[in-house]
């Protein structure tokens, strides 16, 4: 069975609409405090930008990199992890089927092997 097409929909309630027009109701006092406490986290969000910029900016210029730079820089580090994380993962996997074969743990492969269980 399906929905009628011609299924007229609710109109939309304007919320305004049921906010008190006096000022004095406690519903509107509840929302003005809010609003301020809105403003204040923002005009905070606001400065912790200009904070963290003029941050950046000066480590920038104490790097002698530019902007280009730094970037091409975290992006080379990145994709070192990567490399490392892919490298790290065929170890685990290659230790895995060696305990295996051997019948021991994979603590035992890795202490007998010199390997440090947290690298």
């Amino acid at each position: 069975m399906e929905a009628s097409p011609t299924r007229k929909r609710k109109p939309a309630v304007d919320l305004c609409s049921l906010i008190p027009e006096s000022t004095d109701s406690p519903l509107s006092l509840l929302i003005e405090e809010r609003k301020q406490e809105l403003q204040a986290a923002i005009s905070t969000l606001k400065s912790d930008i200009e904070e963290q910029s003029k941050k950046r900016d000066t480590l920038l210029e104490e790097s002698c990199l530019t902007v280009e730079e730094a970037r091409q820089l975290n992006d080379q580090h990145i994709d070192r992890l990567h490399r490392y994380n892919s490298i790290k993962d065929a170890a685990q996997k290659l230790f895995g089927k060696l305990a295996e074969l051997k019948g021991k743990t994979v603590k035992e492969i890795y202490e007998e092997y010199q390997v440090d269980l947290n690298d």
